[in-house]
């Protein structure tokens, strides 16, 4: 408790300073220092009673951290517990965390990050929807109206004059079921924005692709470099009298694929990917 109390009363300090922008290097450097600390804390189990106000005042301090003169081009080692990724062609960065309310409830928060054409960077936070079919491969998706998440990879393809980053996602969602999503979004006029019909297979097309699964077992999503393709288990039921019921859904030892054509990734099933 006393380390918690410490931690945010540093915050309430270092929040005007961080405000001010002065020296960016060191403001940064005290802002990582700041947000590590909250982060221990929010991940720490002895701590839970306090963690939900933690957990929503860390949005304005990385807020405020990500818009110091400098910040994009920082590493950010230090935030080891979160996810932390970044475009090949370096144009965006991703941070994304959760906190865990209870065993069947999980909060995420994200923000993006965007170097523009003047080499400063712009942020923009995802904020989570509250739709009750916000998981589900059709709901569209906005900046605004986010199916919340932890981001651990991002695939950057480019078509024409366009570029997309598919991004690869966790949703730990509850005691049931494991979620991985595959979605896509593009910068319009500098903006990221989540695209729709991105992914194709059996003749349709579909804005993101949702993988859910038992909870009590592992199915991997992966970007395969050697294949080009982004990777994943087959999931089936564990009996055909489970079809639909995904809290009984697992890996059958098999692999399907994405591969991008065109501005689209197209599905290829059972795909070659041992030892690859």
């Amino acid at each position: 408790m006393k380390k918690i109390v410490t931690v945010c009363f540093l915050t309430l300090i270092m929040l005007p300073v961080l405000s001010q922008q002065g020296n960016g290097y060191i403001e940064i450097i005290k802002a990582e220092a700041i947000l590590k600390d909250m982060f221990d804390q929010l991940y720490d189990r002895n701590a839970r009673e306090d963690q939900s106000m933690l957990f929503h005042k860390i949005d304005s301090v990385f807020e405020l951290a990500l818009n110091l003169p400098g910040s994009f081009d920082h590493r950010w080692e230090k935030l080891d517990k979160i996810g932390r990724i970044k475009s090949d062609d370096g144009v965006i960065k991703i941070f994304s965390w959760f906190y865990m309310k209870n065993y069947d409830e999980y909060l995420y928060s994200a923000i993006i990050q965007v170097r523009n054409r003047r080499n400063d960077a712009e942020t923009y936070k995802l904020i989570p929807g509250t739709s009750s079919n916000i998981k589900g491969e059709e709901y569209p998706q906005r900046l605004n109206d986010w199916h919340g998440k932890v981001y651990y990879d991002v695939v950057t393809n480019h078509e024409r004059r366009r570029t997309y980053y598919t991004l690869l996602g966790l949703d730990m969602n509850d005691t049931q079921t494991t979620m991985k999503s595959i979605e896509v979004i593009t910068l319009k006029r500098g903006e990221p924005a989540f695209i729709s019909e991105c992914i194709m297979g059996g003749g349709q097309t579909k804005d993101r692709m949702v993988l859910e699964y038992s909870s009590d077992i592992t199915a991997s999503l992966r970007y395969n470099k050697d294949l080009d393709m982004i990777v994943f288990d087959h999931l089936v039921p564990m009996h055909p009298i489970y079809e639909g019921l995904h809290q009984f859904y697992g890996p059958d030892g098999s692999y399907d694929g994405l591969r991008f054509v065109d501005g689209v990734w197209v599905l290829e099933e059972d795909v070659d990917a041992r030892n690859k």
